[in-house]
């Protein structure tokens, strides 16, 4: 499963410094292994930044959401998935274990990571390089209006908490294709809401399939953990509420030493409609 070009389509090959298409256009292979196939004319940057990164990592890897990772794995071992991509990929935390876990498995699977933020996927690509995975992964900086991947060319997708695009989603997917996309249900981290507003609001989760798509199957994953003070900053800023609160309601989770929170996770499996 080789990236494209995002110039003229053509398939890209991986060098040790760049990725190049028949067509000679060229891109810079980061020293960490990511390569940015963002076209900037076309889309304005953005996206999650260092400082998001890093609290995501901390978080990430203390396993608080390993009851999450572990159904995903269930879910692509039993559709057999081996060509993947993860849209929205972060950091990188699910993509890696999750082919780690499918190898264990009897899935020798490869994975591609598409991302909009250079500085995010530079934890991803460093992640896969230190966990033995970068024969297995490519990781690009593009947009999910324009993932830089040939038509049917993967046979599951990975969505966890990122945007959803449906036309391109079935464009990249393999007839009978796998959408695996996780959404955070109604009362995920409902007491931290408690916590630093006054008046807590409950999410609006979508539980249907995109466009195109047929849902075949919908868990819930919901659970307690409890964070302590080291790891409640990283929750919180790894969140969308750390964009939206006021400091004064932020600064609450400082003075605290640990929070037990709800966890309520919805993984829904669609399946490209005929």
């Amino acid at each position: 499963m080789n990236l494209i070009c995002p110039v003229c389509s053509g398939m890209l090959t991986a060098e040790e410094k760049r990725y190049v298409c028949p067509g000679g256009h060229s891109f810079d292979r980061a020293k960490s292994g990511y390569v940015n196939l963002l076209q900037r004319q076309k889309h304005r940057q953005r996206g999650d930044d260092a400082e998001m990164g890093k609290a995501r990592r901390e978080f990430l890897n203390a396993g608080y959401y390993q009851p999450l990772l572990d159904h995903l794995a269930e879910l692509a071992t039993e559709n057999h998935l081996e060509c993947i991509a993860d849209i929205g990929c972060g950091e990188g935390w699910y993509a890696c274990r999750l082919l780690e876990l499918l190898r264990q498995r009897g899935i020798h699977a490869a994975l591609t990571g598409i991302d909009i933020s250079p500085e995010i996927l530079r934890y991803a690509a460093a992640r896969a390089n230190q966990q033995n995975l970068r024969a297995d992964t490519h990781w690009a900086v593009a947009s999910v209006n324009h993932i830089p991947l040939a038509d049917a060319s993967c046979d599951g997708i990975v969505n966890l908490f990122a945007p959803c695009e449906p036309a391109e989603f079935r464009r990249i997917l393999k007839p009978g294709g796998t959408l695996l996309r996780a959404i955070p249900l109604e009362r995920h981290l409902w007491e931290m809401k408690e916590l630093i507003y006054d008046e807590p609001y409950e999410n609006r989760p979508v539980r249907s399939a995109p466009e195109g798509f047929e849902l075949t199957q919908l868990r819930t994953i919901e659970y307690r953990m409890t964070v302590p003070a080291e790891h409640l900053q990283a929750l919180f800023a790894m969140t969308p509420y750390a964009h939206k609160t006021a400091p004064e309601n932020a600064a609450r989770l400082v003075q605290i030493q640990s929070l037990t929170t709800t966890v309520s996770f919805g993984l829904l499996l669609c399946t490209v409609q005929k």
